[in-house]
């Protein structure tokens, strides 16, 4: 397994830089037609040179197409080995060229992760985990915070992607940020839900919800906390990330 993370990482690390240097758009999109036909471009050359790699260093191991198909993703159609892969999480922020984006991949066994790896291109920072043998940034040792009390914690969460046809989602985040913001000493919203997951894990911020159903979005970052010491759980359609005690008073709160 190590030298499968080491091949994989290798790999995920090659096609951001070469997804950075080759696939922002030299011209903004002038409406949201335009910006979906982009965002098909750099995801695809992200998802399929992604998949090549890994098929030359793993040619056993499948690949899930369930990224944009949410039922698909609990389904158990996909068994034994698989690759999860978000190609371009933050992709509105990669198109427009700004911070952050990173690229997620997943190892899944039967639908549980057993290796997860979150790149972050324009910082060079590289989140790993294998199951049972730790969370590292970078190669280093990672673990999260030990704060207990909410009035001491930075936390931060993500709004839907689509805010036109999610409002229930919509009207749920933003009364879960007016009752936590002033319970908690500082709260931001930071972009890419692995990446904000990958914080936790790190100890840069001290929990993140999430509210919604798109596992995908969740498993690399929700076992990088775990192996880190955290707690990673499924609350009432969505994710709570954080040391244990915070994550239960934020599922009091939630």
């Amino acid at each position: 397994m190590k030298k499968l993370l080491k091949q994989s990482s290798e790999i995920i690390v090659k096609v951001a830089k070469e997804l950075k240097a080759t696939q922002v758009p030299s011209t903004r999109a002038e409406n949201k037609e335009s910006l979906f036909n982009q965002f098909n471009i750099a995801n695809n050359f992200s998802g399929h040179q992604i998949k090549a790699e890994l098929q030359k260093i793993a040619p056993e191991i499948k690949w899930s197409y369930a990224e944009f198909e949410v039922e698909r993703q609990t389904s158990g159609d996909i068994k034994g080995l698989y690759w999860v892969c978000d190609a371009i999480d933050g992709a509105i922020h990669f198109l427009q060229d700004f911070y952050p984006w990173c690229i997620t991949l997943t190892l899944m066994d039967d639908q549980k992760p057993v290796m997860a790896l979150i790149y972050d291109a324009e910082r060079d920072e590289l989140f790993s985990t294998i199951k049972g043998k730790g969370a590292y940034f970078n190669g280093k040792a990672i673990r999260v915070n030990s704060k207990r009390a909410l009035s001491d914690a930075i936390v931060s969460t993500v709004h839907p992607n689509n805010i036109p046809e999610e409002t229930a989602l919509v009207n749920k985040i933003l009364q879960s940020v007016s009752h936590l913001m002033p319970k908690v000493f500082a709260l931001r919203l930071l972009g890419p839900a692995s990446l904000q997951l990958a914080y936790v894990a790190a100890g840069r911020i001290d929990a993140f919800w999430e509210y919604g159903n798109d596992i995908y979005d969740w498993i690399a970052g929700a076992l990088l906390v775990e192996e880190a010491g955290g707690h990673a759980s499924i609350i009432d359609s969505g994710i709570i990330a954080s040391n244990k005690p915070l994550s239960m008073e934020l599922g009091k709160l939630l």
